[in-house]
């Protein structure tokens, strides 16, 4: 594999760099903030995170492959999630399934407590989740399936545990200090650890602008590991879907102010590196490694892109077979022209309501080369300043045959 232009490939391990937990190993790939928050790992703000798991045969990225099963509950056994370092937990909040969840996979496929029969309590510190299957006979990863699959409506469909989702509904802990890490452990009847694992994450001095990925669209389907022919688009091509995304602006104001925000970034979409040269539109040298385009915000409300008047708040870096150059990614054409990410009300009121920020959707043509393509949208820490670096990014992976 290698990236569309020679300098995205150091650019890119350095943006990888910048936004990875400081330390991971087992099966604890990273921790991330939640994508259902604007502030989760914010110093001295509540904690919303997910905490990304991985198997030694496959390590980050390749877990998530719909063809990889995830973790399953063992029989009369439990998973450990224990909150260690700089996170300080709330007595008053129970450590059930409202404050950790379990999830097949990303974007958002939630594992439902109820439906599948798992519920969590406190364990022998008050800083440890223990997850186990209302049966004794356990909840294999087989069993393990989100509503999606479940209800035969996804064509890629996630199998078993591989997320947790830390304060999902109620919120056990806060970001105290200055890093908090988080342990898993998977024990089966007998008490014997059969997996472990443990990742660190460093917590923010500000806020930052968000971007993560997001199902809520088309009937909670995989939007992540899609596969077309060689060539086609990946939200055009008959049985696909966008790659979407959830947009939040970076908070401002007051602690509580900041921990309860919800706004979006609406109006916001991805200009490819074909329609910037078409524009004679040149990189500027901070944003160089942003090698396949360019996220921009309307922001003379003419509902069209144009890096040179409207604000660059972000990119996107591609991972592509060797040799290959004709790919591209730009936001999603409708009517022959772009649609811009909208408040996610327009699509769920509920959501809006309760969750809040905006959704971006995104369309992918691969090349002629057969292989994976894994284009990484990242949003700058600061967008109002294109030497600040990446603060949050996404990679989606797409198969061409």
């Amino acid at each position: 594999m290698r990236h569309s232009l020679k300098v995205a490939a150091l650019s890119t391990l350095a943006m990888a760099v910048a936004l990875s937990p400081s330390a991971a190993d087992g099966i604890v790939a990273k921790v991330v903030n939640s994508p259902l928050n604007s502030a989760g790992l914010v110093k001295e703000g509540y904690t919303a995170l997910n905490v990304y798991l991985q198997k030694p045969e496959a390590e980050g990225i390749e877990f998530f492959n719909p063809e990889i099963p995830g973790f399953g509950i063992p029989a009369g056994g439990h998973i450990e999630v224990e909150m260690g370092g700089d996170f300080a937990r709330d007595p008053a909040v129970a450590m059930d399934t409202g404050a950790v969840h379990m999830v097949s996979g990303t974007p958002q496929h939630g594992l439902s407590s109820k439906g599948l029969g798992y519920q969590s309590v406190e364990g022998e510190n008050p800083n440890i989740f223990v997850v186990s299957a209302i049966s004794p006979e356990g909840l294999p990863a087989e069993k393990l399936l989100p509503r999606a699959t479940v209800e035969k409506l996804d064509p890629i469909p996630n199998i078993g545990l591989k997320v947790f989702h830390i304060g999902l509904s109620t919120i056990a802990f806060a970001n105290r200090g200055a890093r908090g890490s988080v342990a898993v452990r998977v024990v089966d009847g007998n008490g014997k650890v059969l997996a472990s694992g443990q990742a660190e994450v460093d917590f923010w001095d500000t806020p930052r602008p968000q971007i993560h990925p997001n199902n809520f669209l088309h009937g909670g389907r995989n939007h992540n590991w899609q596969s077309v022919f060689s060539g086609e688009t990946v939200g055009q091509a008959t049985g696909t879907i966008p790659l979407t995304f959830m947009l939040f602006e970076k908070p401002t104001g007051t602690a509580e102010q900041i921990r309860n925000s919800r706004a979006g970034i609406p109006g916001a979409g991805v200009l490819s590196s074909r329609q910037l040269a078409e524009m004679k539109f040149e990189l500027p040298a901070a944003i160089a490694r942003y090698d396949s385009g360019l996220i921009v915000r309307d922001t003379n409300g003419d509902n069209a892109l144009d890096p040179r008047v409207d604000q660059i708040i972000g990119g996107v870096a591609t991972d592509v077979p060797d040799g290959e150059s004709d790919f591209e990614v730009r936001s999603l054409v409708q009517f022959e022209k772009p649609l811009l990410s909208q408040p996610t009300g327009v699509f769920s009121e509920r959501a809006g309501e309760r969750i809040g920020g905006a959704i971006m959707q995104v369309q992918f043509k691969t090349g002629m080369t057969k292989g994976k393509y894994r284009p990484t949208f990242a949003l700058l820490e600061d967008p109002t300043d294109l030497s600040s670096g990446d603060g949050t990014a996404y990679t989606y992976t797409i198969s061409a045959q």
